[in-house]
């Protein structure tokens, strides 16, 4: 099996979940009623927690980038602290929507779209790995 062979199967594994992902994040930008904040929280957690271990099992998109491209396990290193991050930040304003429901804070709003964003240069810095290992330039 080649490099972009391998790559590409494990991206194929998880192109599902990013659509699906996608989706939730939108959800999530748009949501200007406080009340609706907690349950979209509540599925992204549980989505991007199951998405992230796909990606980091063994035989997963970050074992094949670190495998097929060695160069690329220092960055991939720091995909995982991203993970980490992102799980921790999403479960604290879980926990907060879910103390107050329906009356969410203007500030939760807030963190909720910069959530978003930082989600989308994660996946941006994951896709650029994974064009650089199948060939396609960083």
């Amino acid at each position: 099996m080649t490099v972009t062979t391998t790559v590409a199967h494990a991206q194929e594994e998880l192109r599902e979940d990013h659509r699906r992902l996608h989706a939730l994040v939108d959800r999530l930008r748009g949501a200007a009623d406080p009340g609706a904040l907690a349950p979209v929280l509540e599925e992204l957690h549980a989505a991007l927690t199951a998405h992230f271990n796909a990606e980091e099992k063994p035989g997963g998109l970050y074992d094949a980038l670190g495998v097929c491209v060695p160069e690329l396990r220092v960055p991939l290193s720091g995909l995982v602290d991203d993970h980490f991050r992102i799980a921790a930040a999403l479960r604290d304003m879980r926990d907060r929507a879910r103390q107050a429901p329906g009356q969410a804070p203007d500030a939760l709003l807030g963190e909720a779209a910069r959530l978003a964003q930082i989600l989308g240069e994660h996946e941006k810095r994951e896709h650029a790995m994974v064009d650089a290992a199948m060939g396609r330039g960083a």
